[in-house]
């Protein structure tokens, strides 16, 4: 099992002239280590309550959009390495820690240093969907209680989405609606219905994945209903349009960033490398359910088996961690912890793995060992693959259709389709990917598959219990549909079957049972 410790640190930029800052001397941070990511670092990071920045594993088009407080799609232009290349940040602002403003111009000004990064803004006709009113006019009940817009999740049917709306406008719906339910409102939403006040109502829909498996499966379950459905309760409608937006156009970026200033590490304080209070014990007897929280500062980590927390401190799937006792499985431990809040993520890795190595008395070594992967090869008849001609920015963006998961790549190469399907096919693809294609250029490409939930639900009502497993997988599909294997081998002439592949391991060498005294 690999758990991240999410919710740590969160980007805060907002779009605006820093207050008392003169546009001849641009706020600037101390010090900034910059550098091009190590391969399969994951993306994460930014200011923390603290003041310090530290990003990882972080494209030039998140870097850019950050700075100047825009979406990603509001950045257009710029190379086609922009959304491909990877860098970390590792920065320490003046103090005392500067307002969300200035930390934005920080960034800029970062970003035009060490890559000459040049934009411009211009307006753009951009996709977009308008919220408008329907043929019947709106069914929404004027707010009982002004006050500041509300939206939480409730309670309801099993299987759908609720959010229960108070004293809520129709710009603030527009701002909502692609957060919660970005697979079908996939484009910013503009206010035209001509509504002013503010209502209370409720939304209740499926997902798009669970929409489309009910009007696969009809009379098998739920009654199918999409967010256009939801929406049409309330007398309102998205209609699909473009509209003049603000974007940043991307004029200069230099792919590789200046050197950093001479000792640069040094300057940068150090992260705290151990909690400031910590209790190991054994789990309660017979407890079998694993619970993890990390919230202002405090890790609940209860029920774990030492080497699922192994493997989480070192930010390494299980089957990584190689050797030891057999116990390594079986005995579990809660860990509860305090770190100071202004930390990054990695620090809590860190701290996480300092506390195990201590009272575990834990000895490792790093070793190549063969684990489950899926590799990704050439098919008897070679590859079906369009080379791109470089002009256009390496991306792929999914959709879900009902025709099932539509996956459009351009400029994109075998690795980074490796890096890139995994999260969009988790369901499937349990293991990393790793390319094993031998092809090095970039090409264009669409690919769709069926959803396995979609799947399951037609083995469900064959009765072949065997299909709802991992089976599924590699299990001819009903009526045309296709696993992701079946549509990586028939669209694009490329093969992804499990096998053993060396990785990075963390192999054993010695550990105590029983935890160090508290």
């Amino acid at each position: 099992m690999k758990l991240a410790l999410a919710g740590l640190c969160l980007v805060v930029f907002l779009s605006a002239a820093a207050p008392g800052q003169s546009a001849e001397t641009p706020p600037s941070f101390e010090v900034a280590d910059l550098r091009v990511s190590a391969p399969g670092t994951a993306e994460r990071g930014g200011f923390t309550s603290g003041g310090r920045f530290d990003m990882r594993g972080t494209t030039m088009l998140t870097l850019i959009a950050a700075a100047y407080g825009v979406d990603t799609d509001m950045v257009v232009g710029g190379p086609a390495w922009l959304n491909s290349d990877r860098f970390d940040i590792i920065a320490k602002p003046p103090s005392p820690t500067p307002s969300p403003e200035i930390q934005q111009a920080m960034l800029q000004a970062l970003l035009a240093d060490r890559f000459k990064l040049a934009i411009r803004h211009e307006q753009k006709d951009m996709p977009v969907y308008f919220l408008v009113v329907g043929k019947k006019g709106p069914k929404l009940q004027p707010a009982a209680k002004p006050g500041e817009p509300d939206c939480p999740r409730v309670a309801g049917d099993t299987g759908m989405a609720h959010r229960g709306c108070r004293a809520y406008t129709m710009a603030a719906l527009c701002e909502l609606l692609p957060q919660v339910a970005g697979f079908y409102a996939d484009h910013p939403v503009v206010d035209r219905t001509g509504l002013t006040g503010s209502y209370d109502f409720q939304l209740d829909w499926m997902s798009k994945a669970a929409y489309l498996a009910a009007k696969a499966n009809p009379g098998d379950g739920p009654q199918p209903v999409s967010m256009f459905d939801a929406l049409e309760k309330l007398g309102l409608k998205l209609e699909a349009g473009t509209n003049p937006a603000p974007v940043i156009v991307v004029a200069q970026v230099n792919r590789t960033p200046a050197e950093n200033p001479p000792g640069v590490a040094a300057k940068i304080p150090d992260v705290p490398m151990e909690f400031e209070v910590a209790e190991v014990r054994p789990s309660k007897p017979g407890e079998t359910q694993t619970q993890g929280r990390l919230e202002n500062g405090r890790l609940e980590l209860l029920g774990f088996p030492l080497k699922a927390l192994i493997a989480l401190a070192f930010d390494v799937e299980d089957y990584r961690v190689a050797g030891g006792p057999k116990w390594l499985d079986t005995d579990r431990f809660d860990v509860i912890a305090k770190a100071p809040k202004a930390v990054p993520e990695d620090a809590v890795q860190g701290m996480l793995k300092t506390l195990i190595v201590e009272r575990f008395k834990l000895a490792f070594h790093n070793q190549d060992q063969p684990v489950p992967v899926f590799a990704l090869t050439l098919g008897k008849r070679g590859p079906k693959l369009k080379e791109a001609d470089g002009s256009v920015r390496s991306d792929c963006k999914l959709s879900i259709e009902v025709k099932g998961r539509t996956y459009t790549c351009q400029n994109t190469t075998m690795a980074q389709l490796a890096e890139r399907l995994p999260s969009v096919a988790a369901a499937y693809i349990v293991h990393p990917m790793v390319d094993l294609t031998g092809l090095k250029g970039a090409y264009d490409f669409t690919l769709v598959w069926t959803g396995k939930r979609r799947l399951s639900g037609f083995a469900g009502r064959g009765g072949d219990a065997g299909a709802q497993t991992e089976g599924i997988a590699q299990a001819s599909a009903p009526a045309g549909d296709l696993t992701v294997f079946e549509a990586l081998d028939k669209q694009l002439g490329l093969k992804l079957e499990e096998q053993q592949h060396p990785m990075p391991s963390i192999m054993i060498d010695h550990v105590d049972r029983t935890p160090a005294e508290n």
